[in-house]
């Protein structure tokens, strides 16, 4: 029976050990590096890893939190609640989460890949976790625009076309291109845009984009994404010129002229007083 109770206790232990292992905790009072399962991520995917920071303190205490030593190029920021932070306070015996955001940028130079996370606490400890990062090449969408940058009319249209790749092994379907534009520009694109590529194969698609009438002249940024049923690629920037309609030009001219002709009559008229 003892050994029976024992064996149960063994088990119960292993399990404790092997849920811990699951999550990536900051210790506070830890500062050598820490080995912590990562995720899978492709080519402009973008994932969200949650960290907690653990502070066992009797006092409270602000973490500055760095990312990087990586073999392939990717996009990192933190964010708590949507918002995008560089620190963060954690009162006395507590603890907080924050996301790791990651986003590959082009291709991977290699397919096992370590990301060290940092969190420096105000009295200089270090807390160090290593997380790794398998790369999944079997999908993969890359997207680039076929103009550097585009002018457009206020209140006008314009045609934006995007050259789309599928850089991966496996078949991407219904391929789209997904818009981030500024305040009251719409965007539409007809389902004969939608495409399906093979590996390898490249293909082109247009969406138009209308600017509102209320839009001022000045110099904006569109940005874009190429979605399929798999994958997503990276988002790719566009900048836009905004210029207002030529007539007024005219009119600004034309009643500039009738202002000097006026003035020139009054003074022919009048003379000097």
């Amino acid at each position: 029976m003892k050994s029976f109770k024992k064996s149960i206790l063994l088990l119960s232990l292993l399990a404790i050990m092997l849920v811990s292992s699951v999550s990536t905790v900051f210790a506070a009072e830890v500062s050598a590096p820490e080995f912590s399962t990562g995720c899978n991520l492709s080519s402009g995917e973008n994932k969200a890893l949650s960290l907690f920071i653990q502070n066992a303190d009797v006092a409270p205490h602000s973490y500055t939190l760095t990312a990087g030593d990586s073999a392939n190029s990717y996009e990192l920021y933190f964010s708590t609640n949507v918002a995008t932070v560089k620190s963060m306070t954690v009162p006395a015996g507590t603890g907080n989460q924050v996301d790791l955001n990651i986003t590959l940028n082009g291709n991977a130079s290699v397919n096992e890949d370590k990301l060290t996370v940092k969190a420096v606490r105000d009295d200089g400890k270090e807390n160090i976790v290593n997380l790794s990062i398998i790369i999944n090449k079997d999908y993969a969408l890359s997207v680039k625009s076929m103009l550097d940058k585009i002018n457009v009319l206020s209140g006008k249209s314009a045609d934006f076309t995007f050259s789309v790749m599928n850089n991966g092994s496996q078949d991407l379907n219904n391929i789209k291109i997904k818009p981030e534009l500024p305040y009251k520009w719409f965007a539409s694109q007809g389902t004969e845009a939608i495409m399906n590529l093979k590996p390898g194969e490249t293909g082109t698609t247009t969406m138009k984009i209308d600017v509102p009438n209320s839009q001022i002249a000045g110099n904006f940024t569109a940005k874009f994404t190429a979605v399929s049923d798999e994958i997503g690629s990276s988002l790719i920037s566009v900048p836009v010129t905004v210029k207002t309609s030529s007539n007024i030009g005219y009119w600004m001219i034309g009643i500039l002229i009738l202002i000097a002709g006026f003035t020139l009559v009054q003074f022919k008229r009048h003379g000097r007083r």
